[in-house]
């Protein structure tokens, strides 16, 4: 592969100069897994997907590439596992890790390996995918464990989805000024290019950049509850999961009524595509961002409502790619990671990223998916970030928060009064003999 990034590659490689922009995903597994059937594994998914053996290099313009060659294996750490919580610990520190972006490859692999009950953290840069990417990245892992040789599939190189999608000049207006960066701010071409290729102090970034996690679950019982219960509302069970932690933030934090509390959800972009993506890896993603003012008597269903309302317009196909031309006019100026770092960390305080029910087997010959936690990205600032999968029924939650902003009480508290709000929206009038001590909380891990 030698191509250019494209628009969301590019920003994510750029905010990445400031922010270590890693994502991981954590697979909990039943049954044993050997470390060489592990590595096999990985070499040959290293084979199928195009992107998991790929280095960033600059070219003379100063314009970063995708480049295959001369890319390493995925690297692979073995670690004896320690319980169910080991994974939090291993995840928070790869957050925080940078990848050298220019020898590659730009995933890599921790295996927290046990006689009986294993994991596998995936985590990647995010330029070169999305959670739903690595979903596939882990069932094709585990496919090959199971029943080596059974997909000998290679696929293909793809270019970035920016340049896939059919833009007619009717639906994206080309002197449109992107919302999410300020086109007229750049650098000079000598200065961009000593900042794209700074040497990182890596554990100053992991000091300055710690993040925590906070995890939970809700049983199968609970999850099809809310579903119902969204679904009477005429909202979605990612509207609810966005209205319970925008409510608990503004309550935790006392905000002033008139506040604006923002709202990022990343949006799957693969059925946008012509030709469509399928199961491939990579970035197929874009951000919907939500503002919303909360006062202490705005309901729960009322903020729903309203996050469904705002995607529901912001995913028109006029809209959702609009900002693709001035943002790539915009990266051609070379701008100052800093730039884009500042304006991309004022855009909301929290972001939901929901993969929704998971469409892969739980069973692999003697290995069983129990569970599947994230997407876990590294809190930026005062950005808040909850991943949720559902996997067999059950959902899964995580709460990453900097350390360096909230302390973790204060984490807790937003996370337990988001659980109380999801609990007060599934114990409804209609589902009345719910006790409050028996579900939801006594779900938390």
């Amino acid at each position: 592969m030698n191509r250019l990034l494209g628009v969301s590659e590019h920003l994510r490689w750029l905010l990445d100069q400031k922010w270590s922009f890693n994502f991981v995903l954590t697979a909990r597994i039943k049954g044993a897994i050997a470390v060489e059937s592990l590595t096999d594994a990985l070499a040959w998914v290293q084979r199928r997907h195009p992107l998991l053996g790929v280095k960033i290099v600059t070219d003379e313009h100063q314009q970063p590439r995708f480049v295959s060659e001369g890319v390493p294996p995925i690297p692979l750490r073995v670690l004896q596992r320690l319980g169910d919580n080991h994974w939090c610990q291993e995840t928070e520190a790869e957050l925080s890790l940078p990848f050298p972006w220019n020898t590659g490859p730009l995933v890599r692999v921790v295996f927290l390996q046990s006689e009986e009950v294993s994991e596998l953290i995936i985590t990647c840069h995010h330029s070169i995918g999305d959670g739903l990417s690595t979903i596939y990245l882990i069932r094709d892992i585990l496919q090959e464990i199971s029943t080596p040789g059974s997909t000998r599939e290679i696929l293909p190189e793809l270019p970035s989805w920016e340049e896939l999608i059919f833009l007619s000049e009717d639906s994206i207006n080309g002197s449109a000024i992107a919302q999410s960066i300020p086109i007229q701010k750049k650098t000079t071409s000598e200065n961009a290019g000593v900042e794209l290729n700074r040497v990182t102090d890596t554990k100053a970034i992991q000091e300055s950049q710690r993040s925590s996690i906070l995890h939970w679950d809700l049983s199968p019982e609970e999850t099809t509850i809310l579903v119902s219960r969204c679904r009477d509302k005429k909202t979605s069970v990612h509207s609810a999961i966005c209205a319970a932690f925008l409510l608990a933030i503004a309550k935790q934090i006392n905000w002033p009524e008139n506040a604006l509390h923002k709202c990022v959800s990343p949006c799957n972009v693969r059925n946008y595509v012509v030709p469509g993506i399928g199961e491939d890896f990579g970035l197929y993603v874009c951000g919907l961002f939500t503002a919303h003012e909360i006062a202490p008597e705005t309901s729960f269903w009322e903020v729903a409502q309203e996050v469904k309302h705002q995607i529901n317009e912001l995913t028109a196909l006029e809209k959702i790619f609009k900002y693709i031309r001035p943002t790539k006019a915009f990266l051609s100026t070379q701008p100052d990671p800093q730039i884009v770092y500042q304006q991309m960390a004022q855009k909301g305080d929290l972001c939901v990223t929901n993969l929704g029910r998971l469409n892969i087997p739980q069973e692999f010959g003697s290995l069983s998916l129990e569970a599947i936690y994230g997407p876990i990205v590294q809190s930026s600032e005062n950005i808040k970030i909850v991943g949720v999968t559902t996997l067999g029924g059950k959902m899964f939650l995580t709460l990453t928060f900097s350390d360096s902003v909230w302390p973790r009480s204060l984490a807790e508290q937003i996370k337990r009064e988001a659980i109380e709000q999801l609990q007060e929206a599934i114990c409804s009038e209609t589902h009345s003999n719910c006790h409050s001590d028996d579900i939801l909380l006594a779900s938390e891990l």
